[in-house]
């Protein structure tokens, strides 16, 4: 189905997010899901095994996961790059640019997003607590605050979007269906905060609301503003109001 901008515009919310994919991505589910599975190894062994190394403990502590999960973030981030930039058509195919979103819109709806999860999970399950995976940062003074604002408002968001919405989800939406992809890359997305977040915070976090109510509510939010302005750079920029917000709570119950 190919519309117009001016189709595009008139249509109404729901209509929008059913559109279906426009084109198969230049590139195999397959790749896709190698991508994911570059992420989890990242998070869960290389960055941990860094800042193992540099520490010189087995245990790390939570703020060390924080920059262990910072460093997986980044290379994340490089392996989805370079795996994507083989050719300008899978390049283009990330929709990387604003689209039609102002970009202060796109910050905006991340930051009413952040602000609505935020509510949600703390009110419904009764602990005000700072996102999984920036627990114990203002143990490490300045250098906890820069790590933990480095990893949420810029490094999780450019890896996250890059995997989730601009890679997986259009692959999904293709083989799939429209909302059923969007319902299975939220799976997968909370799959991986569940595995990675959450299992390394269990004593300290709910399961249900932050294992898997916070990464649900996260994940397809941002899933559905792609589908929604066509832009997975438009979904960046929204991340990265809602990490703002996210590191804003934590400073505001802990302090910095």
């Amino acid at each position: 189905m190919n519309e117009s901008p001016e189709d595009r515009r008139e249509m109404s919310l729901m209509a929008k997010l059913s559109l279906p994919e426009e084109h198969e991505p230049p590139w195999s589910l397959l790749s896709a899901g190698l991508i994911l599975f570059a992420m989890f190894i990242c998070l869960t062994v290389i960055g941990p095994a860094l800042v193992a190394i540099m520490s010189g403990g087995e245990v790390l502590l939570p703020s060390e996961l924080t920059l262990s999960w910072a460093i997986g973030m980044a290379l994340t981030i490089v392996f989805a790059i370079v795996n994507r930039r083989s050719s300008q058509e899978s390049w283009r195919a990330l929709r990387l640019r604003r689209g039609g979103t102002p970009w202060p819109i796109a910050l905006l709806s991340g930051v009413a997003i952040a602000l609505g999860i935020d509510l949600i999970v703390s009110l419904a399950s009764g602990q005000f607590l700072p996102a999984p995976a920036i627990y114990g940062f203002q143990s490490r003074g300045a250098a906890g605050l820069l790590v933990a604002a480095s990893l949420l408002i810029l490094l999780q968001p450019l890896a996250e979007t890059l995997v989730f919405q601009a890679v997986v989800l259009p692959s999904l939406r293709w083989k799939l269906g429209a909302w059923s992809g969007v319902i299975a890359t939220t799976a997968l997305f909370v799959a991986l905060h569940a595995s990675v977040f959450w299992a390394a915070q269990g004593a300290i976090y709910p399961a249900f609301w932050h294992g898997i109510v916070y990464p649900t509510l996260l994940g397809s939010a941002f899933s559905l503003l792609k589908v929604y302005t066509g832009s997975s750079g438009a979904a960046l920029i929204g991340r990265m109001g809602a990490g703002l917000i996210f590191f804003l709570t934590a400073l505001a119950l802990f302090g910095g």
